[in-house]
């Protein structure tokens, strides 16, 4: 019976060890996120909460290995309204956009999803809206336990991002904007231990900033270009690389190849560079068309002396005048005029 027992026990020590293998490689569904934070800056978690101020994520959150069409409409879902914030208030959209992911679980916790909108855990109440839900808390020793706490309960996601933007406002987060962070990689690191207390909060961001290439919403929106080539026989990595003037790793890297052997072969298709291309505001395409010539007031400051055989037709078109300007401008009756009489003219 004994032995039972224990071949029992050696089985499903075998099979949890071999389960925290397949999530540690990122070869199921999820990989773990151990020990995230539940707490703004753990340490003083008591002040934070005291103030209304307080972030909790959710007691599972998740980092998801694989890409999927849910996960590309989430990021897209988020992407403008944080691009947006983020460029007005000098911090990485990317950043703001990784947590949303994090702390949400792609926007399906129970916190995030309609009618809470609340993506990054904040607790307290937003316009006299809140939601109570269970969450874990660390006692600041690494201990965790459960309480119910009030979270902030939005409208909808831009609410919740605003909001977002507001508590990084405050100066317990300036090291995460722009201009104390001069990566995001440095924001990340800054926002480890006081956005959560999780020491490897920051790795979990890079990597889904990596993976989903959100450094793309810290630019204007705009379009990235392609370059392509096509490998013709005798071709090298080297070789097209100076064609077009950029590294071999950089081939490399664009096309994942084996940075060994750099192996490439007739008909394939590489990407040589990338360029992101900003969109430019939209141009009028009508020209302002030159503004007209102000007219000079006409003056009648000169004068003409009528000769012999002249008439007024002829003195008027002299002039560039009409007879009866002529005849107006002199206060003439009729068009009689003598030799000798003097006209007022243009």
């Amino acid at each position: 019976m004994a032995s039972r027992v224990a071949r029992i026990q050696g089985l499903k020590r075998a099979k949890k060890q071999l389960r925290r293998k397949q999530l540690l490689a990122g070869t199921g569904t999820v990989a773990a996120v151990s020990s995230l934070g539940v707490g703004i800056l753990g340490a003083v978690h008591g002040r934070a909460q005291a103030t209304g101020q307080s972030v909790s994520a959710p007691p599972q959150a998740t980092v998801f290995t694989n890409t999927d069409e849910s996960h590309t409409q989430f990021i897209k879902t988020i992407g403008d309204s944080a691009r947006d914030l983020a460029a007005k208030n000098d911090l990485y959209a990317s950043v703001m956009i990784a947590q949303a992911i994090l702390e949400s679980s792609w926007g399906q916790s129970g916190l995030a999803a309609a009618p809470n909108y609340n993506l990054f855990g904040i607790k307290g109440s937003f316009n006299g809206q809140s939601v109570s839900m269970a969450t874990q808390e660390d006692d600041g020793t690494g201990k965790r336990y459960t309480i119910q706490a009030g979270f902030r309960q939005y409208d909808n996601y831009t609410q919740s991002l605003q909001d977002y933007v507001n508590l990084l406002k405050q100066p317990m987060y300036t090291g995460a904007h722009k201009q104390n962070a001069a990566t995001y990689q440095d924001a990340t690191q800054f926002l480890t231990g006081r956005y959560a207390t999780a020491t490897d909060y920051n790795t979990h961001l890079n990597t889904l900033i990596g993976r989903y290439h959100l450094t793309d919403y810290d630019r204007p929106a705009g379009k990235l270009v392609v370059t392509t080539y096509t490998v013709k026989a005798g071709d090298s990595v080297d070789g097209i690389a100076a064609q077009y003037g950029v590294s071999a790793s950089q081939i490399v890297s664009l096309n994942n190849l084996d940075a060994q052997t750099m192996l490439i072969f007739p008909g394939q298709v590489l990407k040589v560079k990338e360029q992101y291309v900003p969109t430019e505001p939209t141009q009028q395409t009508s020209q302002a068309q030159p503004a007209a010539a102000k007219q000079q007031p006409v003056t009648y400051d000169h004068t003409h002396t009528v000769t012999a055989g002249e008439s007024i037709a002829s003195i008027a078109a002299k002039y560039q005048m009409s007879t009866d300007t002529l005849k107006s401008v002199n206060e003439l009756q009729s068009n009689l005029i003598l030799v000798g009489q003097t006209l007022k003219v243009r």
